[in-house]
């Protein structure tokens, strides 16, 4: 018996599942300076904005590890008027996390569900932030075949699950920001949180063709910091609009058109989800809330998304509409040079900063030849052009691969 109460499911406890480091991160993005240090030991945080400090322990051996750490976050939570437990755990795990809080909407007498609906609702979960994984790399109508590496990295690496919260059946999952892998990526301006509800430089090549100049390195312009971010983001916002868009087309009359609903990240992969999500009959909606990490900008997507339980037939007549459409095998990249490097051999890099589809990006191909000089050109000239390959996701950067090929659109 104490084997099976040790292992037993327990409420949340904020003294054991926030970690000093949690708390470190959550005080450092919020401004706080770190005014003593001893290794191991302790760290002392100071506020000047808010007249406060906080005395941070890190040995958990001592006795009064506890009563410290639970001094330093009943700290933090009067400072920023936070409710103690579940609310002020979500805040300091949303420091360096996005957050997505799914709830089942149904009747139920003591907070319970069925074990096979639990299952439908992780599996779900799990199907729909890999869906979007995928899109947010290249939007496409269905994901078949061999996933990027990438989308495999993040969901093995950045999604976490946390406690269940209370309020019938509530996921919690975390994505976390790895700044470590930074990338070009669009961050969209805040316009507010919104709640949905339905069922370079001239570079020229050397006289000896083999090298091409650096550009300046100069401080980022205000257009070059607006496409900085990080995949988790771009993961998360991809989820959200793609939520959205996929509430639309489930609809009863929907107004939007299948193609605009892809590029906003509906897939074949999604609908099933939500699907899955929904199969048990005593589900009336999912409710799914997003809280955005602030080390990146608020991007202006939906903050919260209720999908009514959709009609079973409707969902396949969408799940069949999207396998309908033509895989694109190749992508097509439209845009200006902004960066030319010459390698050694014959082959150089090149970096557009253009659109695929409805989304900017800043892509990296390696070009020789004919192709390379037409790369030259366009970058002189100033004028946009066509790259086609297969973007992919490379640790921090992205790729055109596969059989490349520019050209200057027009001619």
């Amino acid at each position: 018996m104490n084997g099976v109460h040790e292992f037993a499911a327990r409420p949340l406890v904020l003294t054991e599942d926030l970690s000093p480091s949690a708390v470190e991160a959550f005080l450092r993005v919020r401004g706080w300076q770190q005014i003593q240090h001893r290794d191991g030991l302790f760290s002392i945080w100071e506020s000047v904005a808010q007249d406060a400090s906080v005395m941070l322990p890190y040995n958990n051996s001592y006795r009064d590890f506890k009563a410290r750490l639970r001094d330093a976050l009943y700290t933090i939570a009067d400072v920023y008027k936070i409710k103690t437990g579940e609310d002020l755990a979500l805040e300091i795990a949303s420091a360096r996390s996005d957050i997505l809080l799914l709830r089942a909407d149904q009747e139920t007498l003591d907070g319970s569900i069925p074990l096979s609906e639990a299952q439908n609702l992780l599996a779900g979960v799990k199907l729909m932030l890999t869906a979007a994984a995928c899109s947010a790399i290249r939007p496409r109508a269905s994901n078949r075949g061999r996933r990027p590496s990438a989308v495999n990295e993040f969901m093995t690496e950045e999604v976490r699950m946390g406690h269940t919260m209370r309020g019938s059946f509530v996921l919690t999952i975390f994505a976390r920001h790895d700044e470590s892998r930074t990338e070009e990526l669009p961050a969209p301006a805040s316009n507010g949180d919104r709640t949905i509800q339905a069922g370079a430089a001239s570079a020229r090549e050397r006289s000896d063709g083999l090298t091409a100049s650096q550009p300046e390195k100069l401080a980022p312009t205000s257009a070059e910091q607006a496409i900085l971010g990080t995949y988790t983001r771009r993961v998360m916002t991809t989820l959200a609009s793609g939520l959205e868009a996929a509430c639309e087309l489930l609809a009863d009359s929907p107004e939007v058109e299948l193609d605009d609903a892809i590029q906003r990240g509906a897939s074949e992969e999604l609908i099933r989800s939500l699907g899955t999500m929904t199969v048990h009959p005593g589900i009336r909606a999912l409710d799914m809330s997003f809280r955005w990490s602030p080390i990146q900008p608020r991007p202006d997507v939906a903050s919260r998304v209720i999908v009514r339980r959709p009609n079973p037939q409707r969902i396949e007549r969408i799940r069949e509409d999207l396998r309908a459409q033509p895989v694109v095998e190749q992508d097509d990249l439209l845009g200006h040079v902004i960066r030319l490097e010459r390698a050694e051999g014959r082959t150089g890099v090149v970096v557009i900063d253009g659109h695929l589809g409805r989304t900017r990006r800043r892509v990296k191909m390696r070009l020789s030849g004919q192709d390379y000089r037409t790369a030259i050109r366009a970058h002189d000239e100033q004028r946009a052009i066509l790259a086609r390959g297969t973007v992919t996701l490379e640790n921090r950067s992205w790729w055109l691969t596969g059989a490349v090929t520019v050209r200057l659109p027009l001619e």
